[in-house]
């Protein structure tokens, strides 16, 4: 029998080491998992809209997912899905208005979520007035600068920061606008969307707001490309694909979105004796923007 070979004793010890290396690793790898698991239930509270469990609530511009609680839907693009992700949905009633110039009088909404739609208006202020002039409350999200640069949505053509409470508006220059970021990891990774959702905060704001939505904006929309109002195709979308009818609740809410007057039942449409507009309904869906209005004719 031989001498035993001295030189396999650093080998091994060096495989050791290198094994201690990485299980350490692995343990430090866990833990951070651990750490990212732990923050889920934080990051899901604060994404999430609390809306009160009575009063009207309004989804405003959600389109193809709307909110569970919110007992209607205000979007103002029927036929044109450009900037969502299915058909407008018609399990709850449907109001045709534009987040500018909204046809509910002041104070009369409860809560109004709007989820992912501010970040594509042309004007965040006047957005931001409008939903503060009709609610007591409500929830905006929207991407933060660092998720609209590594995420990318071309048509989005603003860059958000946030101060407190305050959403600060700022236009992207046209190059930063045409990338499309990490969507495909994101739709690949189950690594990844753990990722999103524990720094959830790090991609988009959330913001619970009470009084008054506050918004800075500094410059202009640059936009390449909306989402295009065409009012026949709606009339014959609606036509063809009707929404519930609104509750008395909702139908005693609206206004004429250009003057604020009351609105009157007049030949299957909805007619302002303020500004003598009359707004079409179709499908039970009131279409309630200056583009859909007419000069009312009294018989």
């Amino acid at each position: 029998m031989g001498a035993p070979d001295d030189s396999s004793a650093p080998r091994l010890l060096a495989h050791a080491g290198g094994a201690r290396r990485v299980l350490q690793s692995a343990v430090r790898e866990a833990r951070g998992m651990g750490e990212e698991l732990g923050r889920l239930p934080a990051e899901r509270r604060l994404a999430r809209p609390d809306p009160p469990a009575t009063g009207l609530v309004l989804d405003l511009g959600g389109g193809h997912d709307p909110f569970p609680r919110s007992d209607a839907v205000v979007d103002k693009y029927v036929d044109d899905d450009f900037e969502r992700e299915g058909a407008i949905a018609r399990d709850r009633p449907l109001i045709v208005a534009d987040g500018q110039a909204l046809p509910f009088r002041d104070g009369s909404i409860a809560y109004v979520i709007s989820s992912h739609v501010l970040e594509h208006a042309t004007d965040p202020e006047a957005f931001a007035a409008e939903v503060s002039r009709v609610a007591d409350a409500g929830f905006v999200q929207l991407p933060t600068s660092v998720g609209e640069r590594v995420m990318g949505w071309p048509f989005h053509p603003w860059f958000v920061e946030r101060d407190g409470d305050t959403l600060i508006f700022a236009p992207k220059a046209s190059a930063e606008a045409d990338w499309e970021g990490l969507h495909g990891l994101y739709d690949r990774s189950a690594l990844f969307r753990l990722m999103f959702f524990a720094r959830r905060s790090t991609f988009h704001h959330s913001v619970h707001w009470r009084g008054r939505l506050s918004v800075r904006v500094h410059g202009t929309s640059r936009a390449q490309r909306t989402a295009e109002f065409d009012l026949g195709r709606t009339i014959e979308a609606l036509r063809t694909s009707p929404a519930p009818p609104l509750t008395p609740e909702l139908r005693a809410a609206l206004c004429c979105p250009l003057c604020g007057t009351a609105l009157r039942d007049v030949s299957g449409a909805l007619h302002c004796a303020g500004c003598a507009r009359s707004y079409p309904v179709e499908g039970n869906v009131p279409l309630l923007l200056e583009e859909a209005a007419g000069a009312f004719v009294s018989a």
